[in-house]
């Protein structure tokens, strides 16, 4: 009979020892002040039956059934799915380090803003032209293969997005004064205004919309804006109260914008990370809580065996829906 009784001591304290050992392997894991509580209480109940065989080891191994184990449990659940909720965001960060270093590769070395430089050059160059054909009242064609190709190679990455009505708006030539060649369309307003002010203008922005494009210039010593449309090859003073209406700042790349969208949502994503572990959701919260007060009570031990007792946090720790 002693050594049944020896046997069941022993085999209670081992199974003791690895829940104990379970419950600091969590609380390692989730960093909660609660549960490191949780883990020193459940620790001094193990030592007082291991080190005094006098009491009755069953309310030992009666307070793991009835709480240790439950704890275990919910708290295996809930640490499976940080685990996975841990991985799905660092699998997000790594796909978004990799689309930005990407990207970052696709926009080096290119200077937007030397190119459209350059670019107004060379269109003050062709408006030059034009107007000398006209002066002459010649026919010739001007190349205008350059300044098209240059909304062609910059306007999907730089050129900005507007809508169709604000872009028929900003690009309307009716009832506008104009000469017509077979080379372009241009405001006599506009025309008369370059040739005064030597033709010197720089580019300002580039609009897209359905594939369209148009071009938006300032002169050089002169507050005053034109818009040159693409697919037209027409040229109108800038209406300055549909100015008013639109976006007309100088253009970022948009892959630039997007890279730096998805740094700032890697660094949103990375501070999360360092915290998904510790946080818990409200109802976990409050049946740590109240498991932690009620294994902490003086008359503990001796309220064991009265199962009915015990069922609520319990029957809450089963309830409880670690996926919400």
């Amino acid at each position: 009979m002693l050594e049944e009784q020896d046997e069941t001591y022993a085999r209670v304290i081992r199974d003791s020892e690895k829940n104990v050992l379970m419950v600091k392997m969590l609380s390692n894991f989730f960093n909660h002040k609660d549960l490191f509580a949780v883990l020193v209480r459940t620790n001094v109940i193990h030592n007082l039956f291991a080190s005094n065989k006098n009491l009755d080891i069953n309310k030992l191994e009666l307070f793991h059934v009835q709480y240790t184990t439950s704890l275990i449990d919910l708290f295996q659940k809930l640490k499976k799915a940080k685990e996975q909720q841990y991985l799905l965001i660092s699998d997000e960060i790594y796909i978004n380090d990799d689309l930005i270093k990407k990207l970052e590769k696709e926009t080096e070395g290119r200077n937007f803003i030397q190119e459209a430089r350059r670019h107004a050059q060379e269109v003050s160059v062709k408006l030059k032209e034009l107007y000398s054909l006209l002066a002459d009242n010649k026919q010739d064609l001007i190349a205008w293969g350059d300044v098209l190709a240059f909304s062609t190679r910059m306007g999907q990455e730089f050129y900005r997005e507007t809508g169709t009505e604000q872009f028929e708006r900003l690009t309307s030539g009716a009832s506008r004064k104009t000469y017509e060649s077979n080379n372009a369309v241009i405001e006599r307003k506009l025309m008369g205004r370059l040739n005064i002010l030597n033709f010197r203008v720089k580019f300002a922005c580039g609009l897209s919309c359905n594939n369209q494009y148009a071009e938006v210039y300032e002169f050089v010593d002169s507050n005053d804006r034109f818009v040159f449309v693409n697919n037209t090859k027409a040229f109108y003073f800038l209406d300055d109260e549909v100015a008013k209406t639109a976006d007309l700042s100088k253009n970022l790349s948009n892959k630039g914008s997007i890279v730096t969208d998805m740094k700032l949502k890697n660094e949103q994503l990375k501070e999360k990370l360092s915290t998904i572990k510790t946080s818990m959701p409200n109802d976990v919260e409050n049946v740590l809580a109240a498991y932690l007060e009620k294994i902490s009570g003086v008359d503990f031990l001796e309220e064991l065996q009265n199962v009915d007792e015990q069922t609520n946090i319990l029957r809450a720790m089963l309830n409880i829906n670690i996926t919400k």
